[in-house]
């Protein structure tokens, strides 16, 4: 692999975080305020603690996610990340079906499920014809969004009124933490940093880097839509920017997040598919038909909510794919070989962990 700088491991990362997700932070914390906020950042220090995990794992195995799991945890270990990166690419998979479906709809006038479908196919073919986009090409398109939507965050902040950032609905901060732990998951990309970078400590600020700006950024996107629309904010944040700025903000509200969800659906495709291909020993079309039918099913039979897709992959995926399985994986190994990268008690490994657990069974019991 060739060898990355510090600088453009902590883009990759950057990039891989700041994506289609972001969009959906301010409609699920609309009513918290500035206790949304607060949740975030949490978040954000709780999963950069367990990519921090994941890399020491790494450092001393190497290996993907999967098998790094199956590694320390058995094959029951192996199969649950399997599965909890599976419902992570399937509930994202949703979301960009439902989210496209809104934006083509505001744009076209066309009907969101007709929309959908259409955005579906065109999406799935690219999918199946093996079409990658380069890495350069991902990390600019990356940066031009995040550009874009640092633009709509400095049109916002002067609309921020403080009575719309008082907490409303305590409720909605656990409701919104599924979102927020979509946004934040980017640990599958940590072994390949180390691999690209060759050195602990490189990859160690890179890690650090790569959580701790779309931190701020996410609290700043948060702050500027919340404080400006309040209860009001849609699910796609960036599309209220229309009622302001008219033809401009129409463009820069819909078109861009259409081509963050575009590019999403294709790299998050390709890599279920190849998932479900390693796993499962599947020719290409029949893990390409595994991967793109179950979403369309989904929504088509009713769940047509972009946040609540998210709320959905980032609770019953990420969840354990970025909270519980790293910390339980790490527990496991702590004590076989000398930490290198992070030196955390088996105390507060045991609380974060148990922090994920708790919100875990509260979302099972919300929905029971």
């Amino acid at each position: 692999m060739k060898k990355l700088t510090l600088a453009e491991a902590s883009a990759i990362l950057i990039g891989t975080q700041i994506g289609a997700g972001v969009l959906g932070l301010p409609y699920a914390f609309r009513e918290a305020g500035f206790a949304g906020i607060v949740v975030i950042t949490a978040v954000g220090f709780l999963t950069l603690l367990t990519a921090l995990f994941v890399l020491e794992l790494a450092v001393h195995r190497g290996g993907t996610m999967t098998s790094l799991a199956r590694a320390t945890l058995g094959k029951v270990g192996g199969w649950l990340m399997l599965a909890s990166i599976s419902v992570l690419s399937y509930g994202a998979l949703i979301a960009y079906i439902a989210g496209s479906g809104d934006i083509l709809s505001s744009l076209t006038g066309v009907d969101g499920t007709a929309a959908s479908v259409a955005f579906w196919l065109v999406m799935s073919a690219v999918v199946l014809m093996g079409l990658k986009a380069s890495g350069e090409a991902e990390l600019v398109l990356n940066f031009l969004l995040l550009g874009a939507l640092a633009v709509a965050v400095a049109l916002m902040l002067p609309k921020v009124r403080p009575a719309n950032m008082i907490p409303a609905n305590t409720g909605a901060l656990v409701s919104g933490v599924g979102v927020a732990i979509f946004a934040y998951v980017s640990h599958m990309v940590v072994p390949e940093m180390y691999k690209g970078l060759g050195s602990v400590e490189k990859t160690k600020k890179a890690v650090l880097i790569g959580y701790l700006v779309p931190m701020g950024f996410y609290a700043l996107f948060v702050l500027a839509f919340v404080g400006s629309l309040g209860k009001g904010t849609p699910q796609l944040a960036t599309s209220a920017l229309e009622g302001y700025y008219g033809g401009l903000g129409k463009v820069l509200g819909l078109v861009l997040p259409l081509a963050a969800i575009s590019t999403s659906y294709i790299g998050i495709g390709f890599a279920q598919m190849d998932n479900l291909r390693e796993a499962f020993n599947l020719d290409k079309r029949a893990a390409w038909l595994l991967t793109v039918l179950p979403p369309l099913a989904v929504y088509l039979a009713g769940l047509k909510s972009f946040v609540s897709a998210l709320w959905l992959a980032g609770t019953f995926g990420g969840l354990l794919y970025a909270g519980i399985l790293p910390v339980a994986m790490y527990l496991r190994t702590r004590n076989v070989h000398p930490p290198k990268c992070v030196r955390v008690p088996h105390g507060v490994a045991y609380l974060v962990g148990t922090v994920f657990l708790l919100v875990l069974v509260y979302s099972v019991v919300s929905v029971i």
